[in-house]
């Protein structure tokens, strides 16, 4: 037994614990009781990932409305919520994907990425709710 980095949780860490029966290697995520297995242990902690990501995408969309609104507003549709994670696709002649963390507020980084695509301030993204963090 051993622990792991956590595999790619967005910005939450948590402890992972690898077991192995002499056949398999499970690894268990222990904040949120979800565990894989795999042949080996970069199979392990690939198939763990993907069982936390199925674990969190019941998680209820959090992000700023007024994010979404400019998104929507600029021929953006949100198409996939992975997680901490919500891909959004822009269609047509200069089609775009942009992946943002599903968070009630967004760094700086988001806010100058989503700025690019949309046309809008930060001053227009921001407002009660919608900060965003340094």
């Amino acid at each position: 037994m051993f622990n792991e980095e956590p595999p790619e949780a967005g910005d939450r860490r948590y402890t992972i614990v690898v077991t192995g029966d002499g056949e398999f290697l499970v690894g268990t995520c222990v904040e949120l009781g979800v565990s894989a297995q795999g042949g080996t242990r970069e199979g392990c902690l690939e198939n763990l990932r993907e069982a936390i990501a199925l674990f969190l995408d019941d998680e209820p969309i959090v992000l700023p409305a007024k994010v979404v609104k400019a998104l929507t507003a600029a021929g953006y549709h949100g198409v996939n919520k992975r997680g901490r994670h919500i891909k959004f696709r822009k269609y047509g002649s200069r089609p775009d994907t942009l992946v943002l963390p599903n968070e009630t507020r967004l760094a700086r980084h988001f806010i100058d990425l989503v700025c690019a695509r949309t046309g809008c301030s930060p001053e227009e993204l921001q407002g009660p709710g919608n900060g965003t963090e340094s």
